[in-house]
């Protein structure tokens, strides 16, 4: 894993902003049962994605990781983007928006940045054959009349 330093770096946010969230929600006497569930649901769905990060990373698996690491980037992008501009448009104060504009700034930069490592960590070293690492059988010589 040392040799992953952004994909780590994009669990440990993540575990951060949203696995701790959970105990948040539950607090969170303004919310009825069902809109605890469902924000719930949202934090447990990156929890389980930085989850498999941390396993295929763990186990080496590069191309699990990049799997792993693109579906993590790609929900987090998609949720911030989504999430921060109800924010903006919401009736919330500076300070709150601020904040969650400073997340999802910093959540789709890291998203963009592991993924970037987790496509070079993929990709066959130089002077690798490409695809499944086998080479193709050689063709015998077809003779000249």
């Amino acid at each position: 894993m040392r040799r992953r330093p952004l994909a780590v770096a994009l669990v440990v946010w993540t575990f951060f902003v949203w696995t701790t969230r959970i105990a948040n929600i539950w607090r969170d006497e303004a919310l009825d049962t069902g809109e605890k569930w469902g924000r719930t649901g949202l934090a447990v769905s990156f929890t389980v994605l930085a989850l498999a990060v941390v396993v295929t990373l763990w186990r080496r698996a590069r191309q699990a990781s990049l799997v792993a690491v693109g579906a993590l980037a790609g929900w987090s992008v998609v949720v911030w983007v989504v999430r921060d501009v109800r924010i903006v448009a919401a009736d919330h104060s500076a300070g709150f928006k601020a904040v969650h504009t400073v997340l999802a700034v910093v959540s789709i930069a890291l998203a963009a940045l592991a993924w970037r490592e987790a496509r070079r960590a993929a990709a066959p070293p130089a002077g690798a054959p490409a695809g499944d690492g086998v080479a193709a059988p050689s063709r015998p010589p077809v003779p000249t009349p």
